[in-house]
C-alpha cells in the first residue's frame, strides 16, 4: 500500500519579514545582516552571515519615485533567504562570481574569508541586477 501524504506541511517559503535596525534610504535589492538585537541593517562587506536580499517591493512604495524602498528603523523588511533572486550590483559582477555584500549593501565579488551570499547567474556591470542563487556559506580562507 502506497504512503498518504494527506495532512503533511512543508514550507515553501522563500521570504522572512524582519524588522529595520537603522533607517536606510532605498532597501531594494541590497543585502541585509543581523545586528547585535537581531534586526536587520545593510550589510557592509562580507564578515558577517547574510539573512538574504531585500525584495524589490520592500520599503516605502511611493509612485513618484521619491522614496520608494526606503525604511525607517522598526518598519518591516521582506527579505529573500533562499532560491533565486536578484541583487543590486555594487560593483561588475560575472556569471559564475560568488557574491558577498560591499560597503553598502550592494553585491561584490566575494574574497577568501568572506561570507557568500550566493553565485551570481547573470553578468552585470556595476549598478545593473545580478541574478544570484542564494546558497549561503563562508568562502575558505
Amino acid at each position: 500500500m502506497g504512503k498518504n501524504y494527506n495532512g503533511t506541511q512543508i514550507s515553501q517559503s522563500v521570504t522572512v519579514s524582519e524588522v529595520a535596525g537603522a533607517t536606510v534610504e532605498d532597501c531594494r535589492n541590497k543585502i541585509f545582516v543581523y545586528d547585535e538585537n537581531g534586526k536587520a541593517i545593510l550589510a557592509t562587506g562580507g564578515t558577517k552571515p547574510f539573512i538574504g536580499v531585500a525584495l524589490i517591493e520592500a520599503g516605502i512604495n511611493d509612485m513618484f519615485g521619491e522614496v520608494s524602498g526606503k525604511v525607517e528603523a522598526g518598519d518591516d523588511i521582506d527579505i529573500q533567504i533562499k532560491d533565486i533572486g536578484s541583487v543590486l550590483a555594487g560593483e561588475a559582477i560575472a556569471k559564475g562570481d560568488e557574491i558577498t555584500a560591499g560597503a553598502d549593501g550592494t553585491a561584490a565579488k566575494a574574497k577568501a574569508g568572506d561570507y557568500v551570499l550566493g553565485i551570481a547567474l547573470s553578468k552585470v556591470a556595476k549598478d545593473g541586477y545580478a541574478r544570484v542563487q542564494i546558497s549561503k556559506y563562508q568562502k575558505n580562507a
